[in-house]
C-alpha cells in the first residue's frame, strides 16, 4: 500500500486544485503518469517543478544535442550519487 496517496482526477474526493493540476498535465502530455499523481498532492509546487523541467529542458539557448547531453549527464551524475 503506497504511503503518498495518487490522486485521479476522476475521483470526487480528489480537491478541485489537484483535480485543474491533472486535467492540465493531461491536456499538455496527453496522459498523466503516476509520479505526477503523487505530485498532484501539493500542486502549487507540482506547477513549479513542472515549469522548472520545461524551462531547463526547453527554454535554453544550447543547441538540442547540447541539451539532450547535459541532460543525460545530470541525471547519470544523480544516479552515481545515489549508489
Amino acid at each position: 500500500m503506497p504511503r503518498i496517496p495518487q490522486l485521479r482526477e476522476d475521483d470526487p474526493s480528489t480537491p478541485p486544485e489537484a483535480r485543474e493540476f491533472l486535467h492540465t498535465v493531461k491536456s499538455a502530455m496527453g496522459e498523466v503518469f503516476n509520479s505526477v499523481r503523487l505530485l498532484a498532492n501539493h500542486p502549487q509546487q507540482a506547477t513549479a517543478l513542472v515549469n522548472f523541467v520545461k524551462a531547463v529542458r526547453y527554454r535554453n539557448t544550447l543547441m538540442p544535442a547540447l541539451t539532450e547531453l547535459e541532460y543525460t549527464t545530470v541525471a547519470y551524475a544523480a544516479i552515481r550519487a545515489a549508489a
